[in-house]
């Protein structure tokens, strides 16, 4: 009797514990977690996405819908949500509604959403519409798939909306079929026990939360460097809130070590801390990474270890070939370690690293140290520039093998002192660039809305990477996965825009403690959007008038943007006249004529600021600003006979270093300004006199200066920095056969950045590649019109980029670099026009035509820039203002120079 009552209560707990096991793994009421096919990359979760928002709100505040992500989310619920229903249906049915959304590859370039909608009994009565809606618009289908119902929302044209599976507890849809047949065989499958939930809690703090998945991480942070995946968590868990200033959201994750200890010991007892010297960040920062120190000594010894055990030989051999000098220059680093990616026009890589210090002359000192060690030789004097002193050490990836690879991409360092900072810089020209910014203010700190991004959004922490999307050749998703470009890339057909338009700035910080990383993801913009008001509006912001017309287009100095801004004029009776920021108007010197070139800013004097360049017919005139004083000090110096005095270009990469400014010679050949002598010298000889066609192209290289020029009748000169052309140069470019008429060359031929074949087009439109050996790779015939027309390569004015060109007396065409028109600017005055291509940063490129009395702008689509022309009755000076997405114009007409500006985004 005992025995059978054991055996009884044994099989009562037998059934018990069945049905609590099936019920684990095949429960009653689902969970989100048990319908989310696996594989999903990313999962998010809000009660606020579908939430209507004031445009007001929208310009100057950042909104959940506006992360390009969850845009795109709402979007995709939005379209199934607005076919059922009215507006006021809608809202009332996802108020206070905690959707969620998984992201998932539908194949290898497309991901898709499925949303999950909890829901009722009480709403049946909105059910009712999604699975019976109005028969005049649309329909709904069904079909069975692993034994569950899908309902495909299609209308009446038979265009898909989308398939949706409705449960006990959830009405789960998406745009994609296949997802959801995904969800219907999701819901036959057993729950892994080890299967958790991330904690999903929306309240009135946490407007939102993300789990991501660790390898859509390192996807997208894969153009960065590989050591920006070791500092970020195997997942990430985020808790979005809204930032102080409420333009970013900030998302909050703590997570576990896991295998990130090694990056974890190398901030052990390294307290985190803000950017400190932001002052040294320059304005046209793209991509920022910092790192926190507060024990240098402690910190060396962790990167030491970590470099010794690299796991890329090249590291591993180079530190161990300067490890004897190592110790020395990390007990000397200061709080920051700062890596900023400038923006670049090119494409080409412009970075500085700024190493803060203790003792500054030791820093720099230690570091000439370790090059030493890692073979450069010793460097010739040192170079001058706005009261530095430049010294180049050519040693191969020096920062990579003091900080790890992610501080890679320094063919060669160029160093100097800045206060009790070193800079390295990875090109004469960044460095240059870099100087000029410091010592014009155009730095985080002198922006109010970057300063408060930096004091009370951004974050102490160890590690810092800080990103600025929409800016030129630094857009963070030509280098993500093309899923993920395709996702995010698409324009809105209403608005015109993409998600990523509403998003200017992207951080990711981490802090190290002993078992967790405790992250923070930052999102949002710094720059207000424009109102429709004001959009595209030309505004007049300044008028200053003259007694006497003006006969030279003005010189800018300085940001028009700002208050620093002054400019130089010239007006008939040969006076050249200062325009100080206050308006002033201050008589300094009279010329031999009206300027015929553009202005040149280099440091000419070695006095610690700029002076400008500039030659009339007769005379190159620097003219070097005393701000204290309010004066111009104007000094003149000759021109050689036959010197063309329409272009000054910089003497970018040469060797000689007293050389400040080029010029060309009708001859052909290339004529050089001389600091010491101050005259012109010629450096470059022209076997054959023909006149060279501006721009002539300089090109910097690790040896010297290249000069690529072409003449008027075919000869293609490529100079090196000695005087010498290179083999198989100067190349004369034949015709292809004797019936055709003689090659004529109207403008110049450019050697691309990155590239091997050397660009021009002949008069009669023969579009030509060349070969650094001369010989002609490839020959297009382009589409000649009926009406006469020339041809020409159009580069833009800092000669990063090119365009084509064809004109007649009163038509302009802007062709693509392969020959395919753009658009047409008609009806021109004849002999009254000036086409000028213009890359501002930021990915702002324009053309500006003017014709006659007026100029109009127009982007490389053809449209409009400003709502009308713009008075000139000179080519216009432009900048564009990236903190206010404003474009400055500054134009000289009649008696008065105007600045305008137009709002563009």
């Amino acid at each position: 009797m005992k025995r059978n009552l054991w055996i009884g209560i044994g099989a009562v707990l037998l059934l018990v514990s069945s049905w609590w096991g099936y019920r684990h793994f095949f429960p009653a009421t689902r969970t989100v977690g048990s319908l989310v096919p696996p594989g999903a990359l990313m999962i998010l979760a809000s009660d606020r996405l579908q939430d209507t928002i004031s445009a007001q709100s929208l310009r100057t505040e950042m909104s959940l819908r506006q992360i390009p992500v969850f845009d795109e989310a709402r979007q995709r619920l939005d379209r199934f949500l607005y076919a059922t229903a009215d507006s006021a249906t809608v809202l009332r049915f996802v108020n206070d509604r905690t959707i969620r959304y998984s992201l998932h590859s539908v194949s290898r370039t497309t991901l898709d959403f499925i949303f999950y909608i909890p829901i009722t009994d009480k709403d049946q009565a909105f059910l009712n519409r999604v699975t019976n809606p109005d028969p005049r618009l649309y329909r709904v289908l069904n079909h069975t798939f692993a034994g569950e119902k899908i309902l495909d929302f299609v209308s009446r044209m038979n265009e898909p909306i989308g398939s949706f599976i409705l449960t006990d507890g959830f009405l789960v849809g998406s745009v994609s079929g296949i997802l959801i047949e995904n969800v219907a065989k999701r819901m036959h499958q057993s729950l892994k026990l080890t299967q958790a939930e991330p904690d999903f809690r929306v309240d009135d703090d946490h407007l939102a939360i993300v789990s991501v998945r660790p390898e859509v991480l390192q996807s997208l942070f894969s153009n960065v460097g590989s050591l920006v995946r070791l500092f970020l968590p195997e997942e990430l868990n985020l808790q979005f809130r809204q930032s102080a200033s409420r333009s970013h959201l900030i998302g909050y994750a703590v997570d576990k070590i896991g295998g990130r200890s090694d990056v974890a010991a190398l901030f052990a007892n390294q307290t985190p801390q803000r950017i400190q010297h932001a002052n040294l960040i320059p304005q046209t920062t793209a991509t920022l990474y910092h790192i926190s120190i507060s024990d240098a000594s402690r910190f060396g010894r962790s990167l030491s270890k970590l470099l010794g055990s690299a796991s890329s030989d090249f590291l591993r051999d180079r530190f161990s070939q300067i490890e004897p000098e190592t110790k020395a220059f990390y007990q000397t680093l200061g709080s920051d370690l700062l890596l900023c990616r400038m923006e670049s026009p090119t494409g080409a890589l412009r970075q500085v690293l700024i190493l803060t210090a203790q003792n500054g002359k030791l820093l720099v000192n230690a570091y000439q140290q370790v090059a030493y060690r890692a073979g450069a030789k010793a460097p010739g004097p040192p170079k001058e520039y706005l009261g530095h002193k430049l010294l180049q050490l050519n040693v191969p990836e020096l920062p990579a093998s003091l900080f790890s690879s992610l501080f890679s991409g320094f063919s060669q360092s160029w160093i100097t002192q800045h206060g009790s900072s070193l800079i390295v810089a990875n090109s004469e020209e960044a460095m240059q660039d870099y100087l000029q910014q410091v010592q014009r203010g155009a730095v985080w700190t002198a922006d109010a809305r970057q300063a408060d991004l930096l004091s009370t959004t951004l974050r102490p922490a160890n590690f810092t990477a800080f990103v600025r999307l929409n800016r030129a050749q630094t857009t963070v998703p030509t280098t993500w996965p093309l899923a993920w470009q395709n996702l995010l890339d698409q324009v809105d057909p209403i608005t015109g825009s993409t998600a990523l338009s509403n998003l200017e700035n992207m951080a990711y910080q981490a802090s190290y403690g002993n078992e967790n990383i405790q992250s923070t993801v930052i999102l949002g913009r710094t720059t207000r959007r424009a109102s429709r008001a004001v959009l595209n509006k030309l505004l007049l912001q300044k008028k200053t008038e003259f007694n006497a017309p003006l006969i030279a287009a003005p010189i800018v100095t300085g940001n028009l943007s700002d208050s620093s801004a002054q400019f130089y004029v010239q007006n008939n009776a040969g006076q050249f006249v200062l325009v100080t920021p206050e308006g002033d108007k201050i008589v300094q010197n009279n010329t031999d004529g009206p300027i015929r070139s553009n202005a040149l800013g280099v440091d000419f004097l070695n006095n610690g600021r700029l002076q400008y360049l500039f030659m009339t017919d007769q005379t190159l005139y620097i003219a070097d600003p005393v701000r204290i004083s309010k004066e111009v000090a104007l000094h003149a110096i000759p021109l050689p006979k036959g010197i063309d005095p329409t272009y000054l270009a910089r003497p970018r990469g040469s060797l000689q270093r007293n050389l400040i400014a080029l010029a060309a010679h009708e001859d052909g050949h290339i004529y050089a300004l001389d600091r010491q002598r101050r005259a012109f010298i010629r450096i470059m000889t022209a076997p054959h006199k023909s006149q060279l066609q501006l721009p002539f192209q300089v090109i910097a290289t690790p040896v010297g200066m290249n000069i690529l020029g072409i003449q008027a009748d075919g000869i293609l000169n490529y100079w090196r920095d000695n005087g010498s052309e290179y083999p198989h140069f100067p190349s004369r470019i034949e015709r292809t056969n004797e019936e055709e008429p003689e090659i004529k060359f109207v403008g110049p031929a450019l050697l691309p950045v990155g590239q091997t074949l050397i660009q021009t087009i002949a008069n009669e439109g023969q579009l030509l590649s060349i070969n650094t050996n001369g010989l002609v790779a490839k020959r297009t015939q382009l589409y000649r019109p009926v009406r006469n027309g020339s041809f020409r390569l159009f580069p833009d004015e800092d000669q990063t980029n090119w365009l084509l060109l064809r004109t007649t007396d009163t038509e302009v065409t802007i062709l693509d670099q392969r020959g395919q028109r753009l658009f047409d600017v008609r009806a021109l005055q004849s002999g009254r026009n000036n086409v000028r291509y213009h890359r501002l940063g930021a990915g702002i490129d324009l053309i500006s035509v003017k014709s006659g009395g007026f100029t109009t702008l127009y982007d490389l689509n053809g449209h409009i820039i400003g709502e009308r022309p713009i008075p000139s009755d000179f080519p216009v000076a432009l900048q564009f203002d990236e903190r206010t997405n404003e474009l400055y114009i500054l134009s000289g007409a009649q008696q008065a120079v105007l600045l305008f500006s137009i709002r563009l985004r």
